[in-house]
C-alpha cells in the first residue's frame, strides 16, 4: 500500500536550509583554476530577446585569461535567434581560441562550416559573430546543397 506523506512548508524548510547553505558555500567557494581544463565545456549566449543565439561547446576548455578561452573539440551552433530555437549553422574544429568579449572565435587548425545550403572546410579561420561572417584563410572547399541558378553568367 502506497502511502503519500504530506510535510508542512515550515518543517520541509527547516528540514532543507542546511543543505541550501552548504550548497551555497560550495558554490561561493568555486572558482576556475586557469591551469585545470573544464571538461564538457558549455558556453551559451542570447539574444536581448531571451533566444539562442550562439552555443560554444568543447571537450575541454582552459581560461587563459578573461579574454580568452582554448577550447578542445570545439562544436559552435549557431541559431537563429527566433523562439523557434532553429539552428542555422554548426562549426566545428579540433581547437579554437573564444574571445568572449568580441563575440569572435577563431583557430588555426581545420574548420568544418555546415547549414543546409553548403558546407565549407579549411583551415586558419575566424568567425565573428556580430557580423555572422566565416572566414577561412587556407586549403578551402566548399560543396552547395542549393541549386545556383545563373551562377556562371
Amino acid at each position: 500500500m502506497n502511502r503519500c506523506v504530506l510535510i508542512p512548508r515550515k518543517r520541509l524548510f527547516s528540514a532543507l536550509l542546511p543543505v541550501v547553505a552548504t550548497v551555497a558555500a560550495l558554490a561561493a567557494s568555486t572558482q576556475i583554476a586557469p591551469d585545470k581544463p573544464v571538461i564538457n565545456f558549455r558556453l551559451p549566449t542570447f539574444t536581448a530577446e531571451g533566444n539562442r543565439s550562439w552555443l560554444v561547446r568543447g571537450s575541454e576548455a582552459i581560461f587563459v585569461s578573461q579574454d580568452q578561452i582554448d577550447i578542445k573539440e570545439l562544436t559552435l551552433s549557431l541559431f537563429s535567434g527566433k523562439p523557434d530555437g532553429k539552428v542555422e549553422t554548426m562549426i566545428l574544429s579540433p581547437t579554437a581560441r573564444v574571445l568572449p568579449a568580441e563575440s569572435v572565435v577563431t583557430g588555426d587548425n581545420t574548420i568544418r562550416v555546415i547549414n543546409d545550403e553548403y558546407e565549407a572546410t579549411g583551415s586558419g579561420w575566424r568567425y565573428a559573430h556580430k557580423e555572422q561572417r566565416v572566414n577561412i584563410a587556407r586549403d578551402v572547399r566548399v560543396s552547395f546543397n542549393i541549386e545556383l541558378k545563373e551562377f556562371l553568367k
